[in-house]
């Protein structure tokens, strides 16, 4: 329903000696008339070339530091260049939600901050790897709201914790082992406020066809209203 795409998202493949390093983004910018659609591309472009650097580095055998601890400097940089440029008066306000996912031989690296989320699909089970930085979530923890209440309560989608509002961000880091069949599923929350976990595991058991699959549940989100920008990446590891 927007005639603004606030969201950006990154497939990247960087080849090393043996294997790739791999980088899933998605990014969902806030502030509308402050620039969102900048706050979003900003973050990913940070990321996307601090992975490649760290990609190049592993590739002439330089000493570096874990794959996670790259992810949080990253994010941090990104943080700190969206916030410089939202000093400016046409940007003032504008921030963005980030959630990405290093792959890198048999273990993915998470970094997330804001409400996009990212899951793991393994033998017919979906799990949730992130956890929502907003204030139904803060509710559901305290045991303030339900989780019907949450589903559709006017304030779900106050985010807590965005890239480029403050100086300094603290962003979530999971790391988790993959196995062959596993899934990621990235999803700004434009697919996950319209379609529930167990619909996105429905149509990966239903779907070979995984670029079918983002269709799909993209599609369906758009049959509900879609009252936000929608953005999804779906992975897997070969069997």
């Amino acid at each position: 329903m927007r005639s603004l795409n606030e969201d950006y998202h990154r497939v990247s493949r960087y080849p090393l000696p043996r294997g790739s390093l791999y980088l899933y983004a998605v990014a969902d910018g806030m502030g509308g008339a402050a620039a969102g659609e900048v706050a979003s591309k900003m973050a990913v472009e940070v990321l996307d070339d601090a992975v490649g650097r760290y990609a190049e580095q592993l590739a002439a055998g330089d000493r570096v530091v874990a794959v996670g601890t790259m992810l949080d400097k990253a994010m941090r940089l990104a943080n700190r260049r969206v916030h410089a440029a939202a000093q400016s008066e046409a940007r003032r306000g504008m921030g963005t939600t980030l959630t990405c996912a290093a792959v890198l031989d048999d273990k993915a690296y998470l970094a997330h901050v804001g409400d996009s989320r990212a899951y793991l699909v393994r033998r017919g089970i979906i799990y949730q790897l992130t956890k929502d930085h907003s204030w139904v979530e803060e509710q559901l923890e305290k045991g303030l709201l339900t989780p019907q209440e949450a589903e559709s309560h006017e304030w779900r989608n106050l985010v807590t914790r965005v890239l480029g509002t403050r100086p300094q961000v603290v962003p979530d880091l999971v790391e988790t082992d993959l196995q062959p069949g596993d899934v990621l599923v990235l999803a700004s929350d434009g697919l996950h406020g319209q379609v529930k976990p167990e619909e996105i595991l429905t149509e990966l058991k239903r779907t070979r066809d995984r670029s079918l699959v983002v269709e799909y549940l993209i599609g369906l989100a758009n049959e509900r209203g879609g009252p936000d920008n929608i953005t999804c990446v779906v992975v897997e590891v070969p069997a």
